[in-house]
């Protein structure tokens, strides 16, 4: 089995997610991750939240983010960045959705 690592080119960079389906359909989310912990929020707000989370490398410009938020709601998300797709799972303990979208590094 290969090995899967954080990936450190990506720590500290904002990711913009978009969806395009789901709940919510779109609307845009940044999203830094840094270590053990993901900042995020409505995409130009300076308004955001700190969660525990990971995003980790699988495949050249492909990747795996997950994190939970204060209220109990998680994300996890498959993204490949050369494409610029995005596809993720949402539950907030008693629903779950599938979203598909866009992601772009925006800093």
């Amino acid at each position: 089995m290969a090995s899967v690592r954080k990936t450190p080119s990506l720590d500290g960079k904002t990711l913009r997610f978009h969806f395009s389906d789901g709940p919510m359909k779109g609307k845009d989310f940044d999203h830094t991750f840094h270590g053990d912990k993901v900042d995020w929020g409505a995409a130009g707000s300076d308004k955001t939240t700190t969660s525990e989370g990971k995003l980790v490398k699988i495949g050249e410009d492909c990747y795996v983010g997950s994190y939970m938020g204060p209220n109990g709601y998680t994300l996890t998300t498959a993204l490949n960045l050369a494409s610029g797709k995005l596809f993720a799972f949402a539950s907030d303990g008693k629903e779950w959705s599938e979203h598909n979208g866009t992601v772009k590094q925006v800093a």
